[in-house]
């Protein structure tokens, strides 16, 4: 099979409402394609209670505590595996700085998955205490981004 068929297939998966296909071809060529349905923009993610176990592992054995004790603090987390962006473009003020009030629907900053552009809003109205992550960092599903209280 060639590289154009192969392109060919690709691309008639992806406009397809196929999440997944396997082909195996008289000559023993097999084929395998599964759709990673990742929804774009205005994605929910989970808000933590800041007094949950705070320790995140780095590295093989290192383990860095995060010293944020208030019982109205919580954890704004990636709802997704991406690349994290402060701001909406490179020479543009970021969404959100320390000190920021938000409120319910305001954005806090987009993480690049599969090359979509996803929107990350506050669940709810707060200050920001503390950002967690730098800008263009890549981020894990479950990582914490922001301290809101």
């Amino acid at each position: 099979m060639e590289y154009n068929e192969i392109k060919r297939l690709m691309e008639d998966m992806g406009n397809s409402k196929l999440n997944s296909i396997k082909i195996e071809f008289p000559d023993g060529t097999k084929i395998e394609m599964e759709k990673d349905n990742v929804k774009p923009c205005k994605q929910k993610h989970r808000v933590v209670e800041a007094d949950d176990d705070v320790q995140e592992e780095k590295g093989k054995n290192e383990v860095v505590e995060n010293n944020i004790d208030s019982e109205n603090k919580k954890y704004i987390t990636s709802p997704m595996v991406g690349t994290f962006y402060s701001k909406p473009s490179p020479d543009a003020k970021p969404f959100v700085e320390v000190g920021s009030k938000v409120k319910k629907g305001d954005k806090l900053c987009i993480i690049e998955a599969m090359k979509l552009m996803n929107e990350i809003e506050a669940e709810e109205d707060g200050e920001i205490v503390e950002i967690l992550v730098k800008d263009e960092e890549m981020v894990d599903y479950g990582k914490k981004l922001f301290v809101i209280k």
